[in-house]
């Protein structure tokens, strides 16, 4: 696999990513780093002196509601979760932000924070959180994972990604807060997500397109913030606006055959829609195994025997995914050919031939 980012691309993306091993706390009205060091310290009598000393604090006593306290990890009363990938197809590369060698990625990697994910052509890869949040990373794509939340019982915690280029459906878990806490950037917009289910897109010329399936998400971009309820979509050009919200087209009505022989899948065509947008799943795994865009309603392939699940979409003019169409289906194995069976004909000739060596046995 060819390594695509330049060493002064990936230099500067890492070196805005790089977080260190800190957990990033959001002091709230009334917090002091007694507090912090009380409610999640494992140490809390040492602990705020070690902390103001860590984030260069002259004076413990002047903070405020909104600034960030850096908190080391092996500090805390709860041990982090650290994010991993599965579902892997392809290649899947890895670069640390700690700048050592990129490496190609298998199932169970765990990645941190500032790391940056690529995936090839056809190749993909799922990323999951430990609030159980997780982003579908399709092929050619280049994700930074800025930070994530890595505690379950921290509430002020984080997710910050970097989309440069690609694709991502993501699905955020909610959270009480009503703080928008799952954040997505991209070269030209900014998404934020409180708990929800949606896709996220840059392209060459860097438009970011955004279709919500559930939920909610702000985008906002040159001091523009569109909020995107579910069943809609916004794209935004570099240096410009979001456009106002466009409902996403529906979900084609899909019918699927499949026996041993192949599958089928044939849909409706939608007048406004562009083209067909179609990705092939394995099941239970999720690996992403084929994605096409097609110009007709009709799609066939041989498949292996296994369960599937078959994703379609309709394009609009402006390249926005219209709502989802899933189809679950399994390929049967091929009937098993009877054993032949002899011929009637033979059958009677060795009745035949078994008498007359009988009767030539009695006249001896």
């Amino acid at each position: 696999m060819r390594v695509w980012l330049s060493t002064a691309m990936l230099l500067c993306l890492l070196s805005t990513a790089w977080a260190g091993d800190d957990w990033h706390y959001t002091l709230r009205p009334g917090d002091s780093l007694w507090k912090v060091c009380q409610q999640f310290a494992q140490t809390p009598q040492t602990c705020w002196g070690k902390l103001a000393r860590h984030n260069d604090l002259d004076d413990p006593h002047v903070l405020h509601p909104g600034d960030t306290l850096l908190v080391p990890t092996s500090w805390l009363k709860e041990k982090p979760i650290p994010a991993t990938v599965d579902a892997i197809t392809g290649e899947v590369m890895l670069y640390p932000a700690s700048g050592g060698e990129p490496r190609r990625l298998s199932n169970g990697d765990v990645v941190g924070f500032g790391d940056a994910l690529e995936t090839a052509a056809n190749s993909s890869a799922r990323l999951r959180f430990a609030d159980q949040s997780e982003v579908y990373i399709k092929p050619t794509s280049l994700l930074v994972v800025t930070r994530y939340r890595r505690f379950l019982n921290h509430q002020n915690e984080r997710t910050e990604l970097r989309l440069q280029r690609g694709n991502i459906r993501n699905r955020v878990s909610p959270r009480q807060s009503d703080e928008a806490s799952f954040e997505v950037y991209t070269p030209g917009a900014v998404a934020a997500v409180r708990g929800t289910e949606y896709y996220l897109g840059v392209d060459g010329a860097e438009t970011t397109r955004n279709e919500v399936i559930e939920g909610r998400v702000d985008v906002g971009a040159r001091g523009t913030e569109r909020q995107i309820e579910g069943g809609y979509a916004t794209l935004a050009h570099v240096d410009e606006a979001p456009i106002e919200p466009v409902a996403l087209l529906p979900a084609p009505a899909m019918e699927v055959t499949a026996s041993h022989t192949g599958v089928v899948a044939a849909w409706h065509t939608q007048s406004e829609a562009r083209s067909y947008l179609l990705e092939l799943y394995s099941q239970p795994a999720g690996r992403l195994l084929n994605q096409d865009y097609l110009s007709s309603g009709h799609w066939q392939k041989e498949l292996p025997v296994g369960d599937y699940r078959l994703l379609v979409r309709a394009v609009d003019e402006n390249g926005l995914r219209g709502d989802e169409s899933w189809h679950v289906f399994s390929m049967p194995a091929p009937p098993i050919e009877p054993e032949p069976v002899p011929e009637e004909e033979d059958a009677h000739w060795d009745v035949w031939v078994f008498m007359g060596a009988a009767a030539l046995l009695l006249a001896l």
